[in-house]
């Protein structure tokens, strides 16, 4: 794969993987060598002691990352976890700072070393026997070493998530719903609200619905859409974007 198709699909993950894995947005962490694997959806292993290891195998070719998901109380009405992950994105934004096919950046972007991190704080609680709650607190800080002269990615899902490379920091609040449908099918309604405090566009809404086909406990088929409204340098905005994904999970 070229680091051109590598670099679209690092900045498209977001959207490809709305559903994300069949924990994904909820406080629930794999027990002790339990692994899970998508097509877009990152690869995931339980560590024991309440912890979990996630990482994107093609999306750390050019941006490393590596996330730890940690339980910090499974007693009680509501579960309690945590998520930490650091980046290095300086590569990706290099490889999309580009004339032509796969430039996202213009070309004469001054893009320093650049390290990130994301931290995600989850409860969930059982609303009746077949679905779930999950609350969720999240920010997104970000250090530029050196000179930094390169304009925003206005796009959808990419404008937020890169909005801390940029400007230091990015915030959001969620709430999540997991359900039965009937039954091998299920799904999940997140709803994110953005705050970028820093840039120019501050505030973004997204809300994620996918359906999940689950015939055994090894295996889920995603798919379903991510609607997007926000504010970007250029005005308000919205978009509808498609998720798919095949899970995999033992």
């Amino acid at each position: 794969m070229t680091p051109v198709l590598i670099s679209l699909l690092a900045v498209a993950a977001p959207a490809a993987n709305a559903g994300a894995g069949t924990s994904h947005g909820t406080a629930e962490v794999f027990d002790k060598g339990e692994w899970e694997v998508g097509v877009y959806a990152p690869v995931r292993r339980g560590m024991g002691n309440g912890l979990e290891v996630s990482i994107h195998p093609l999306v750390a070719l050019l941006s490393p990352h590596l996330a730890v998901k940690k339980a910090w109380s499974t007693d009680g009405a509501w579960a309690i976890a945590s998520r930490h992950s650091v980046m290095y994105p300086t590569p990706l934004l290099r490889t999309l700072a580009r004339e032509g096919t796969g430039g996202i950046i213009v070309a004469d972007a001054v893009i320093p070393p650049t390290l990130a991190s994301d931290h995600r704080f989850i409860a969930t609680t059982a609303l009746g026997e077949s679905t779930d709650l999950s609350l969720s607190a999240r920010a997104m800080v970000g250090a530029a070493l050196g000179e930094s002269d390169w304009p925003s990615i206005d796009m959808p899902l990419s404008y937020t998530r890169t909005a801390a490379y940029r400007d230091g920091v990015a915030t959001a609040a969620g709430v999540q719903l997991d359900g039965t449908l009937v039954g091998p099918l299920f799904y999940r309604v997140d709803i994110d609200g953005w705050w970028l405090p820093n840039s120019d566009a501050t505030w973004a809404t997204e809300v994620k619905t996918t359906v999940h086909w689950r015939p055994s406990d090894g295996f889920t088929a995603q798919a379903g859409g991510t609607a997007v409204i926000g504010e970007y340098p250029y005005g308000t905005n919205w978009h509808v974007l498609p998720s798919f994904d095949l899970i995999w999970r033992w």
